[in-house]
């Protein structure tokens, strides 16, 4: 709308100007000043309203390309963890068959984290969580849906607080250390320790000397490590408290 408005001011403008020109004007000079207008009015419209479009026209195509190609490849990742997904099901059952039970599966594999599947074939179970982490691995743990009624085990009280190394392993450590891992992993390493003051040390080289990565911002106490211990081995790390850190293997 702003561009039309802003051809149609020109127009009315190069309309002024040649209606002068004709008024005005007389003998030989009158068609090389209407020749000379109506070139700067070209060579206007030109610079300010068809290369901008079409520079904005490429700019679009680009995006759209890009997009396709991104979601083309959504799409391939998808299929090789939808393989990985019926090969991990079908090692303990080999009828087993699922679907996914969200909208949009192909961004889940692209982000990672954990979504849920429906199985079918598979004896006593309904659903599975799949987990894609930040380095690539996947993990299917199969899921029991039990009512309340046939839980044998109390819901827990409404206002029972976590413990404290608890919430700061969830709500930071948890994240901080699964990409720490993930990059060392890649890496070619397979430990770390982490200090009293929360730093992060690699010791890659034969001397022994320390190489620090970076620092866990509110580290529990040395006093909550053996329990901050076993949440790290319940993710699948290996913990063993020291006196002055905690080695961390994978």
């Amino acid at each position: 709308m702003k561009q039309k408005k802003t051809i149609g001011g020109s127009i009315g403008l190069l309309t002024g100007v040649v209606i002068a020109i004709l008024a005005l004007v007389r003998g030989p000079w009158q068609l090389p000043l209407l020749i000379g207008t109506f070139a700067v009015w070209g060579l206007w419209l030109l610079w300010t309203q068809v290369l901008p479009f079409r520079r904005t026209l490429q700019a679009q195509r680009r995006q759209e390309r890009a997009e396709s190609f991104n979601r083309s490849l959504a799409q391939t990742l998808l299929h090789h963890v939808n393989y990985r997904v019926s090969a991990c099901l079908k090692t303990g059952y080999p009828d087993a068959r699922w679907e996914w039970m969200m909208r949009d599966p192909a961004l889940f594999v692209a982000q990672g984290g954990t979504g849920r599947i429906r199985v079918f074939g598979v004896p006593d179970y309904e659903y599975a969580d799949v987990t894609v982490d930040q380095s690539g691995k996947l993990s299917c743990a199969l899921v029991k849906m039990v009512s309340m009624q046939e839980s044998k085990e109390p819901p827990a009280a409404p206002n029972q607080q976590k413990p404290d190394h608890e919430v700061w392993y969830e709500a930071q450590g948890r994240d901080a250390l699964g990409k720490l891992v993930a990059d060392l992993d890649s890496r070619g390493h397979n430990s770390l320790t982490v200090r009293e003051d929360g730093s992060i040390c690699i010791c890659p080289q034969t001397d022994g000397k320390e190489v620090k990565q970076g620092v866990l911002p509110g580290f529990p106490a040395k006093g909550l490590w053996p329990e901050l211990a076993e949440l790290l081995e319940r993710d699948g790390l290996a913990a063993a408290v020291q006196n002055d850190c905690i080695a961390v293997t994978w």
